[in-house]
Order: C-alpha cells, then sequence, then structure tokens
C-alpha cells in the first residue's frame, strides 16, 4: 500500500503540471487533401492518425490555452534554439500549388520570453525572432486540429542543429518557462522521418533509410529516451531525415510527467517516412486516490 502522504505528494506533482498534450506529427503537404488529392489514399494510415490527434486535441480545447509547435523548418540555426515571438502569423502552401486560402493565428510572445528567458538561465543559448510566415513544417500538422476547430494561440519554435542532449535540456527549460508562465500548452513535434526509403525518394535512396525509421520507431514505442539522444549519427545523417532535433526538444519537455508514448502508424509511401504518435499523459482521479490509499 502506498504511503497516503507520499501519495497526495504525486498527486500534486502531476496535477500541477502545464503540458496537456504532446504529440509527434510528421509535415508532408501531400497530406493536406486539396493538394494530395487522389494521392492521399496512398498514405492512409497516416491520414487516418491525424485525424485520431486532430480529435483528441480538439476534446482537450477548454484544458489548453496554447499550441507550442516545432519545426525543423523556418528559421533553423546552428547556434540557438529560435523561439517566435511574434502576436500574429500567417501561412499558406503556395509553392505547393495551393496559394489559398492564407491561414492566420493568433501568437504568444509574453510566453515565448518566458521560454527564452528560462533557457538563458539554464546556459541554453535561444533567440527571440519577430518572424510571422509560418513554413509547412508548422502548418501541415496544424491542418487537422485546426480544421475541426481546435483553434489556440501559437508558439512556434524552430529547431538548431545543436546535440540533442542540448536540445533536450532546452525541452527541460521551456516546460519551466511554461510552468513560470501558469499557461496551460500542448506540444507538437513536426518531424518527417528518412527521406530516402525508395529510388524515387526526395534526397535518392540509401538502404540506411529503412534501417533509421525501424530504429526510431522502435525507441519511440520504448520511450528509449536515452537511446534516442544518443542516436547513431552516421546512421541519421545517411537516412536523410528531419525528426531526431525535434522530438529531442519535446522528449525534454516531457522530463518527469510520466508519458506514454503510443505510435498510431508509420508508413512511407512516398520515399519519406511519416510517424504520427502520441503521448499520453498520467491521469489522477477520485477513484485512483480511494484505490491505493
Amino acid at each position: 500500500m502506498l504511503d497516503i502522504a507520499c501519495f497526495s505528494c504525486i498527486i500534486k506533482r502531476v496535477m500541477s503540471k502545464n503540458i496537456k498534450f504532446a504529440a509527434i506529427m510528421p509535415h508532408p503537404p501531400i497530406l493536406v487533401p486539396q493538394i494530395g488529392g487522389k494521392r492521399l489514399k496512398e498514405a492512409e494510415k497516416s491520414k487516418n492518425a491525424l485525424e485520431k490527434v486532430a480529435k483528441q486535441l480538439k476534446s482537450l480545447e477548454k484544458e489548453i490555452d496554447v499550441l507550442i509547435i516545432i519545426t525543423p523548418h523556418g528559421d533553423v540555426s546552428t547556434v540557438s534554439v529560435p523561439i517566435y515571438a511574434s502576436h500574429v502569423y500567417e501561412g499558406n502552401f503556395s509553392q505547393f500549388g495551393m496559394p489559398k486560402p492564407v491561414f492566420s493565428f493568433k501568437g504568444d510572445p509574453a510566453l515565448a520570453r518566458e521560454i527564452a528567458k528560462e533557457a538563458e538561465k539554464n546556459g541554453i543559448n535561444s533567440s527571440l525572432i519577430m518572424e510571422t510566415i509560418l513554413d509547412h513544417g508548422i502548418l501541415v500538422p496544424l491542418y487537422y486540429p485546426y480544421s475541426v476547430g481546435f483553434k489556440k494561440p501559437l508558439v512556434p519554435i524552430a529547431i538548431s542543429f545543436m546535440r540533442l542532449t542540448d536540445l533536450y535540456a532546452f525541452g527541460k527549460a521551456m516546460a519551466k518557462g511554461v510552468e513560470n508562465s501558469g499557461k496551460r500548452v500542448a506540444i507538437i513535434a513536426s518531424a518527417d522521418m528518412s527521406h530516402r526509403l525508395t529510388p524515387g525518394a526526395p534526397s535518392g535512396f540509401s538502404p540506411k533509410g529503412k534501417e533509421f525509421d525501424e530504429k526510431l520507431v522502435e525507441l519511440v514505442k520504448a520511450n528509449d529516451v536515452e537511446g534516442i539522444l544518443n542516436f547513431d549519427p552516421v546512421l541519421a545523417e545517411e537516412a536523410g531525415q528531419d525528426s531526431l532535433w525535434s522530438i529531442a526538444i519535446l522528449l525534454g519537455a516531457l522530463e518527469g510527467y510520466g508519458a506514454v508514448p503510443e505510435v498510431l502508424s508509420y508508413e512511407g509511401p512516398f520515399g519519406v517516412g511519416y510517424m504520427v504518435a502520441n503521448y499520453q499523459l498520467p491521469i489522477i482521479n477520485k477513484q485512483t486516490i480511494s484505490n491505493d490509499q
């Protein structure tokens, strides 16, 4: 039997957490129905999984104040983590043949500043940027939740080509900044996997592409944080991936939450690997308390 005083501490710690939802979502524009058209049938697993994530987010809308989204595109850096701090954002898919509609979003510069402040306190390089145009690494993951009516202010964050352990540390600081702000957030790590799965893939073919994807899917399923942070850099480079950086930040933010990963889908129909995963956060309720006491 768990000590009542100890259990009360656990309850307080879990219920005070500010991250209410977390997921890994791919960002190929072909998953947007108006762009993919008939070819979207070839990515049915990803489409169905993204719809599921969207419904989950929508069901939690009243518990979420801000959506943080981490992109491996946009204003990426090599020396600091770029944190978008504008009041408004917009973007479209014109480079993919879909100039309309133009999507617009509110920002939360106060939360962006709080995250940057906490990163600085922990010796992690970050930079506040005033970019207002969103890239497809942000817009594609947002398409599905926003299409079902989920609309919250954004804090976009671009990745930096730092060591994964440094990005993990930034994620921890980000979570602390969120806690300091009192805001309740959802976090999405925008992440495509290998771009070299087939001879016609965007970055050419490498047999290491499949190896990378299979290994990363298994590491996520196993919640093997150390395995992800110490991923073989040679294999990652050969695979032509853009997933490890944003996932490392997400995992740092989730440290201490007891989050349980669930891989909802994986496929690579167009030579690029797409994984959709969410993280179940612990729920403490009166029935649980009664049973353990």
